[in-house]
């Protein structure tokens, strides 16, 4: 087997608006790439983690020139992807030989259109590991289940790979291949800060999700391979809070618990951020009360509307009071709560929204997140919304906004754009602008990581709520 340069991508989003920057993980994905390739015997393999790193793609072009890679693979998501394209694009100016490839979901729901405007080379479509193994071995990419090309012109795309049943079967990320833990961001109680996932796919069926990578079938890690992973983290990174980032850890309750109580015995002292959201459906107070023995000290919930019309109508199948009822087992228990909410579902009316922003009052999680919704290319709902001809840029693959910037890509039925706005901006302001909830707020605070943080993460928000209000006076 002749040795290659490779070289894996998470690129910088520089043009990007309104995203999140108070929080920003390791890429996951890549980093379970490099160490599936190098189980394999390939060695010769490097991550550059642009995005952290807030490298250019002029300077990331200095410094694969120098590299030389044989192959460069390039993560692609909404945000990303203006930034990977024109990246792509100049690899294969600039670096002749180079095989690029892309991957990611908007690359596996998209393929064909990812392909045309990136000029790469193959699209890596769903779970990557076994996919991108095949292409560093050579293998003809007519003989790859789960990629598309173009060949003479000609547009290909194989049968669909399989998903990996066993999950446990592939090895832990290189972590050792990333920027260190502690120059990235989350809501720190501890640092250095370590992520994980211990599952992949989602068997829940809302509209507004894309499941073009791991599907919707739910595959877990065992509690030992799980704990295993743990454990190196904390001996070999010196982890002290570890940020779960699965779709639903807790769908499988059983193993979860099995989880705790390993954490549990093995008296670590790390804490616990389940960061992406959980179903409250399946939940006691029991459980919640091992949580926090475990060291969860902080939960996020998916709620996304206080109307069950809305929720039923996007499939989110969410039992409102259960979710008033976790909440309150939460806060009793000590645990950090952030709901996270939606405005301008397809559906939506002024009434269903202030129904939303009553609910988040009345459930009253520590924090709540009212973001714009984004139809994501690749879900149901931007399929639905295409075809009723409410998509605002039909054409439009990938944005250059994130949650936190002024800009709407679909039409609501009921609401024009600037009702929208003003939705979102009374949620914020009623939710948040209340003495009280300041001071649960402050009250949650237990270090100057998690500080920082809050102000980070709300600073873009005070300014969707202010800003209109400057206009008005000026």
């Amino acid at each position: 087997m002749a040795a290659k340069k490779i070289v894996l991508i998470n690129p910088y989003p520089e043009k990007s608006r309104g995203i999140n920057e108070a929080t920003v993980y390791p890429p996951l994905g890549l980093a379970y790439l490099a160490s599936y390739a190098r189980r394999h015997g390939f060695t010769d393999i490097k991550i550059i983690d642009a995005n952290i790193l807030k490298i250019s793609n002029r300077e990331l072009m200095r410094i694969l020139k120098i590299m030389a890679p044989d192959i460069v693979g390039i993560q692609m998501n909404v945000i990303l992807a203006s930034a990977g394209v024109e990246l792509s694009k100049m690899i294969k100016l600039s670096i002749p030989g180079c095989l690029v490839v892309i991957g990611g979901p908007l690359t596996s729901s998209n393929p064909r259109e990812m392909l045309s405007l990136s000029k790469a080379d193959i699209a890596v479509i769903g779970e990557g590991e076994e996919t991108f193994l095949e292409i560093l071995q050579d293998t003809e990419f007519e003989r790859i289940r789960g990629v598309a090309f173009f060949k003479h012109q000609s547009f290909c795309i194989t049968p669909p790979r399989p998903l990996i049943e066993n999950i446990n079967s592939i090895p832990f990320p290189a972590y050792d291949l990333l920027p260190p833990f502690k120059i990235y961001k989350s809501r720190a109680r501890k640092k250095p800060v370590g992520v994980l996932i211990t599952s992949r796919g989602c068997p829940y069926q809302c509209t507004f999700c894309n499941a073009s990578v791991f599907g919707k079938s739910f595959r877990a890690r065992s509690p030992e391979n799980v704990m295993a992973e743990i454990d190196m983290l904390v001996a070999e990174f010196h982890i002290k809070q570890i940020d779960v980032l699965d779709d639903n850890f807790i769908n499988d309750m059983g193993r979860a618990e099995s989880i705790f109580d390993a954490v549990i015995s093995r008296k670590y002292g790390v804490l616990i951020n389940l960061q992406n959201g959980v179903r409250v459906d399946r939940l006691t107070f029991a459980t919640v009360k091992k949580m926090k023995k475990a060291g969860v000290f902080k939960i996020g919930v998916g709620i996304e509307s206080g109307d069950p019309a809305i929720l039923k109508g996007v499939k989110k199948g969410l039992d409102l009071k259960q979710v008033e009822q976790a909440l309150a087992w939460f806060r009793k228990a000590g645990i950090i709560t952030i709901g996270f909410f939606m405005i301008g579902f397809p559906e939506d009316t002024e009434d269903s929204i202030r129904k939303t922003i009553a609910f988040a009052i009345r459930a009253n999680p520590h924090i709540a997140n009212f973001s714009m919704l984004t139809p994501f290319p690749g879900t149901a709902m931007h399929r639905e919304l295409g075809e009723s001809g409410n998509l605002k840029e039909a054409n439009r693959l990938f944005y250059e906004s994130g949650f936190y910037d002024r800009k709407v890509y679909h039409k609501c039925k009921h609401l024009t754009e600037d009702a929208l706005f003003a939705l979102q901006r009374q949620a914020y302001s009623k939710f948040n602008f209340r003495l009280s909830k300041m001071i649960d707020v402050l009250l949650t605070l237990r270090s100057l990581n998690e500080l920082k943080w809050t102000l980070d993460a709300g600073f873009p928000l005070f300014k969707r709520v202010i800003a209109p209000f400057r206009r008005l006076r000026s």
